[in-house]
């Protein structure tokens, strides 16, 4: 192989395993008894994005540790949009598992996963939200109909509902995993200046490995040319 080829290939490498790992499972419902200004007893979404170096969406098991980021869309428009990093501010509780089959299919979704205290400004982006306005926290999972929570400039709680009675965590109401593109908080538009900046994707285990061996073929070809 000619070092040209060796060089296209480590950055092929390079590429594939930084964009590589991140995948989603969104919920579905219908907000009720919205007291946030511009939400509107209509459709929400949830998005729940993990990432663990390495795998994929087939027979995988992810814990609470791999949970990245947390999205809610709401409005049938979903102009509302709220991103939670939760590598900034880590999901508490965050129990159970999201597991998968042979065939990529969704067979179980954690028992419940939510923030509990208020979420530092840091971890969150949002739009549409009226002014004043902020998350407080949020919650998925059983017993517990009041999903979302906001702040207003008086630190006033406000809330808004599901009307399925609660976050459902079952396979069921959440869709299959697919492949999670871009920054978190990107999802709820582009930071103003002094913002949040996108994390740099950084190579596995595995990856590294190969990259290292293919580092060292190129090495030792220039060595031998030297050497003749």
């Amino acid at each position: 192989m000619k070092t040209q080829h060796i060089a296209a290939a480590i950055l092929a490498l390079a590429a594939s395993a930084a964009q590589a790992d991140p995948f989603a499972i969104t919920y579905t419902s219908t907000a009720t008894g919205s007291g946030i200004p511009g939400i509107n007893d209509q459709q929400f979404t949830l998005t729940l994005v993990m990432d663990v170096d390495g795998d994929t969406a087939i027979n995988e098991s992810w814990g609470g540790g791999a949970l990245t980021c947390a999205i809610w869309r709401m409005n049938d428009a979903a102009n509302v949009v709220i991103a939670h990093d939760l590598t900034i501010s880590a999901p508490a509780p965050a129990t159970g598992h999201v597991r998968t089959d042979g065939g990529g299919v969704l067979t179980e979704v954690f028992a419940q996963v939510g923030s509990v205290g208020a979420v530092p400004p840091a971890a969150v982006r949002a739009t549409g939200l009226a002014p004043g306005y902020a998350l407080a926290n949020w919650f998925a999972g059983p017993a517990q109909a009041r999903v979302l929570y906001a702040t207003d400039a008086n630190n006033n709680y406000h809330y808004f509902s599901d009307l399925a009675g609660s976050v459902q965590m079952t396979p069921a109401r959440w869709s299959n995993p697919v492949p999670f593109a871009g920054n978190c908080l990107d999802a709820a538009g582009p930071a103003s200046a002094g913002g949040n900046i996108a994390a740099v994707p950084t190579l596995g285990h595995a990856a590294l490995a190969l990259l290292g061996a293919l580092v060292g073929g190129l090495g030792l070809r220039g060595q031998r040319r030297k050497q003749s």
